[in-house]
């Protein structure tokens, strides 16, 4: 699989993130961590609207409308809720230096908020990974952690994949649904292909796509062999954030990329969102905050 990704909104962003599609909305939601702000863009329409939070925003997800409705964020050394008009709302606060912010997260099968964290400087070995439990009690899950980023979970709900970016590798644990305890560590997938892992989605096959920062491309990989199965090239962009599948059918791929301190010549889409169409891969909903 060869395809080339199509810019659809010159966003501008800073550092474009966390791409996450409201499937009851039909929108995609997406974070731009250095502006501050959680978008929401309409394919449709092709309009892109945002609310400001005041501080580096790492990953959006939903709250369930049963729980209030509304975003969980991560925001630096705190989790918090993020009404319509941008309230904030603390829900736990994370031991953490100033050094150090909230990166990318995403909700698991049993709708859990799993969110690591970054130090600016990339420090190795100086940030963690938590879990916000359902009845608001956080959990510290990894610590010796770099620069965490992508995390999905498999369709039988057995299996969590994670990225540290620090350690450029795809890493597999085995999952308990029930009680969200993750065991059995191990390298799934090491990066061969240049740049470096970032966040990343699945498909209903448990295929990842790998986000490259530095590579300008999506990897769509089979976790259990290790195999490449294609490629998104993502044209004037060099650096790859997120990727999420969306659509009413889920066959859109939406990429999210960075234009802090990039070449406008060599990259004149670079901070813009993406979207191919994937025929032969489809994704599935994204999980909600149940709490």
């Amino acid at each position: 699989m060869e395809l080339t990704a199509e810019p659809i909104l010159q966003a501008n962003a800073l550092l474009g993130e966390g791409a996450i599609w409201d499937h009851d909305r039909q929108v995609l939601h997406w974070v731009d961590i250095n502006n501050y702000r959680i978008h929401t863009f309409d394919p449709r329409t092709n309009s892109n609207t945002w609310v400001e939070v005041g501080e580096h925003v790492g990953t959006v997800v939903k709250r369930s409308k049963a729980k209030g409705g509304g975003f969980v964020v991560g925001l630096p050394r705190k989790f918090a809720h993020v009404d319509a008009g941008g309230k904030v709302s603390v829900m736990a606060e994370l031991k953490e230096t100033e050094a150090n912010r909230s990166n990318d997260g995403k909700c698991d099968p049993s709708g859990r908020f799993w969110c690591g964290s970054m130090t600016f400087d990339f420090t190795p070995g100086a940030s963690n990974l938590y879990m916000l439990d359902t009845d608001h009690r956080l959990h510290h899950k990894l610590d010796k952690v770099t620069t965490s980023n992508g995390l999905v979970w498999t369709k039988d709900g057995k299996t969590m994949y994670y990225i540290d970016t620090g350690n450029n590798q795809l890493d597999v644990f085995d999952f308990d649904i029930a009680t969200g305890d993750i065991k059995n560590r191990r390298v799934a997938v090491s990066n061969k292909w240049g740049g470096y892992f970032d966040g990343m989605t699945i498909d209903s096959d448990d295929n990842v796509y790998i986000a490259i920062w530095g590579g300008g491309k999506v990897l769509k990989i089979n976790p259990r062999t290790g195999d490449l199965l294609g490629t998104i090239k993502v044209p004037g962009a060099k650096n790859v954030t997120s990727c999420t599948f969306g659509g009413a059918d889920f066959h859109d791929l939406y990429i999210t990329t960075s234009g802090e301190e990039a070449d406008r010549e060599k990259e004149p889409n670079a901070g813009a969102l993406f979207k191919v169409r994937l025929e032969d891969a489809q994704g599935m909903p994204a999980y909600e905050f149940l709490g």
